[in-house]
């Protein structure tokens, strides 16, 4: 199960994966045909939000257009508008709100959710209690996460996505922890790059980076966040990968991460530069362009 929450709207997009029981007929799919027409909210905002600047685009032209591409061609118009991005997020709750319904495959054939083109994400984990008992951490964390959004004049497009897993045994994984029944919620923002002019995506990433110094300032410490591994970017200013590199090593177990790493990769070929330069900084690696998988 997750959450996809839409800032500046009331709707939460509740997405659950369920098996099917063979002896109990399966719930009927929702149609290509009524999907299409759910999205007509993004449709007519397209038309309307392109005319207001200037562009040709008439409601022929965007009505083969499915729901990932409406919000990106409605984001590109305006990426960093913050009421316009608002206005997006408003008509993608309509959508979702008609779109609900079931989609019956194998697992393998369904596409949970079609999140669009080219984005920049970032996605932390934070404990929650247990199974059976869980502290409700993981709301106070998105009630708060909200409320900031809204004080700021950060253009936040949807969906903000919510998911949990139990505590993973790994002691390197974001998620490990010593209770089998423990429960840690994960949380991912994102900021889309809709558009090929480099000065705009420029502009996109470092607004995208504000909005997640807010979340690591504010949220992170306050409720134990550590982030995914795939989501980490090296930062560019020293003071903050000193900060980074600290913070990592509070949580996990650096040391003995080196010293097997040193018996069994000596020669630091299973590594690259965010591995390297986060989890290893004080160890005396080879230079880079000499390794070799020999």
């Amino acid at each position: 199960m997750r959450y996809m929450w839409i800032p500046h709207t009331d709707t939460v997009v509740v997405v659950t994966c369920d098996p099917i029981d063979e002896a109990t007929p399966a719930p009927p799919s929702i149609s290509a045909a009524a999907d299409l027409a759910a999205a007509q909210p993004l449709r007519e905002l397209l038309v309307k939000a392109s005319k207001e600047r200037g562009k040709r685009v008439s409601a022929r032209d965007v009505s083969g257009m499915n729901f990932a591409q409406l919000r990106d061609a409605l984001l590109a118009l305006a990426p960093l508008d913050r009421e316009h991005v608002i206005a997006v997020n408003n008509a993608e709750a309509s959508y979702w709100k008609s779109a609900q319904g079931f989609r019956v495959d194998w697992s393998d054939k369904l596409l949970g959710f079609d999140c669009g083109g080219q984005q920049w994400v970032s996605e932390v984990v934070m404990p929650c209690g247990t199974l059976t008992a869980p502290d409700k951490r993981d709301l106070q964390y998105m009630d708060e996460l909200l409320a900031m959004i809204e004080a700021t004049d950060l253009p936040t497009p949807a969906p903000i996505e919510q998911r949990w897993t139990r505590r993973s045994r790994a002691r390197m994984s974001p998620a490990h922890s010593e209770g089998d029944h423990d429960l840690h919620s994960w949380v991912g923002i994102i900021m889309y790059l809709p558009t090929a002019d480099d000065e705009q995506r420029a502009a996109i990433t470092k607004r995208f980076w504000e909005y997640n110094a807010l979340c690591r300032e504010r949220l992170w410490p306050k409720f134990g966040c550590h982030q995914h591994w795939a989501k980490i970017e090296l930062p560019d200013d020293e003071a903050e990968l000193q900060r980074m590199r600290k913070r990592l090593a509070e949580r996990f177990p650096l040391d003995e991460l080196r010293a097997v790493k040193r018996k069994f990769d000596p020669r630091g070929v299973l590594g690259n530069e965010l591995i390297d330069t986060l989890l290893l900084a004080d160890e005396q690696l080879p230079p880079r362009a000499q390794q070799t998988t020999d």
